[in-house]
């Protein structure tokens, strides 16, 4: 028999080259051992990326894993890079031992190579751990992604990027500290995304004027949002498990949430369903929001039930909830901002929401344990959601304090499948 036709092989070799281009940049190399024809594809790569774990391991001796030991390497990495004129490239040094919700800072160990600073055709850079010269961006007029971590970093800087790098769509800073505060508001801004990932800000005050915005993605502790001009905003991701006690912080997040009415899909965290309504109004947003998907990162704890309410009220075009079951910080001193009984919460003097009886459509749980309280609330969402068509329950992988186990998950969810239903089209799944 004769052996089978290698069919990928003998595809044009610009194919070959935009389908390794998908790959991470090691993977690519490795494509150089296939066969004399492969031997040279992958030198033709548009994208580079010299992250450190590629190459080194942890058990690695010290010394091999100090990238400042190695200036030549990584300048003529960054040669090579230029040499092949790459639209995106990016050089990542921080350990990986670094602690994300540390309060220490490390140091950069590298500075970006200055003949980068000549690529004008760059179009994405990504620098972890590697200092860099905010003035000489002046020549990245096709940039269109940045992204920086794990280095000190000032305001002064961020405003210069953004006025002399025009082609500018994508913004993410990754802790990154000794940042006055954050501001956004350049003429002209094309910026359509920004993450901020617990980063350190002196002040925590972010004003934030960029009309094109679509996705904003915050990760730190509560600080004051100033929005203008946001109508074009479509998602948003709220996340402030970084504090540490329950304040009254309830009216900020309750004026955060009233600047993102515009979005469609937004996510919040277990803080914000616990403090949010401690603000203003304790049962929802005086003016309701856009969203059609929202996704409750929770730890289904009592101390969150009044949140959760919260948002069902303030979504009144809800159309797809995921109930996202995670470890959470749940406050001893919390007070609830009015009385309730936590077993009748869900059960007794109900408030159908507008959503639960108008749009509710499809229902996912991600972490299903079973928990009275994730019962309580999915037998108060099947009960009263007409329209509901789909609930989706991914089963944990984790055993719980009481060594609840997947087999004991599934025998919960398949309870959930007796509910009384409101909808004759509900299906229910177990994953």
């Amino acid at each position: 028999m004769a052996n089978p036709r290698d069919r990928i092989s003998m595809l044009p070799t610009n194919l070959l080259c935009c389908i390794i281009s998908l790959l991470p940049f090691n993977e690519a190399v490795r494509t150089c051992i296939l066969s004399k024809r492969w031997y040279h594809v992958w030198r033709s790569m548009k994208n580079i990326d010299f992250l450190e774990s590629f190459f080194v391991k942890i058990d690695d001796p010290e010394e091999t894993k100090e990238p400042g030991n190695f200036p030549v390497d990584v300048e003529n990495c960054t040669r090579f890079a230029i040499s092949h004129n790459v639209k995106e490239f990016g050089l990542d040094f921080h350990d990986p031992s670094w602690r994300e919700d540390g309060v220490e800072d490390h140091e950069a160990v590298f500075d970006l190579p200055m003949r980068m600073y000549s690529h004008r055709g760059l179009e994405s850079l990504k620098l972890f751990s590697c200092n860099f010269v905010s003035k000489e961006f002046k020549v990245f007029s096709a940039l269109k992604q940045l992204s920086f971590g794990w280095i000190e970093l000032n305001l002064d800087s961020i405003k210069f990027l953004l006025e002399h790098c025009p082609s500018l769509e994508s913004l993410s800073l990754k802790k990154c500290w000794n940042i006055d505060h954050l501001d956004i508001s350049v003429p002209n801004l094309r910026l359509q995304s920004l993450v901020l990932d617990k980063c350190r800000f002196l002040k925590p005050v972010f004003l934030i004027e960029a009309p094109n915005l679509r996705l904003f993605k915050y990760s730190g502790t509560v600080g004051h949002f100033h929005f203008e001009r946001q109508r074009s905003m479509v998602e948003a991701d709220l996340d402030f498990s970084l504090e540490t006690e329950f304040e009254e912080t309830g009216q900020t997040l309750y004026e955060l949430l009233q600047q993102l009415f515009p979005v469609r899909v937004l996510t919040v965290c277990s803080y914000m369903l616990q403090v949010v309504p401690h603000g203003e109004e304790p049962l929802g947003l005086s003016s309701p929001l856009n969203v059609n998907r929202l996704t409750l990162n929770t730890a289904v704890h009592s101390n969150e039930f009044c949140g959760i309410k919260f948002m069902l009220q303030s979504c009144p075009q809800l159309q797809t909830l995921t109930i996202n079951i995670v470890p959470a910080k749940i406050f001893p001193d919390y007070v609830a901002p009015y009385e309730f009984n936590p077993q009748e919460f869900w059960t007794k003097n109900l408030v159908i929401y507008r959503c639960i009886k108008e749009s509710l459509r499809v229902v996912e749980v991600k972490g299903f344990k079973g928990t009275v309280n994730e019962l309580y609330i999915l037998q108060y969402l099947v009960r009263f959601g007409p329209l509901l068509q789909q609930l989706n329950l991914y089963l944990s992988e984790e055993v719980d304090d009481n060594g609840g186990n997947r087999e004991a998950y599934l025998q919960r969810a398949q309870r959930v499948q007796q509910f009384r239903k409101a909808s004759n089209y509900l299906l229910i799944s177990i994953y």
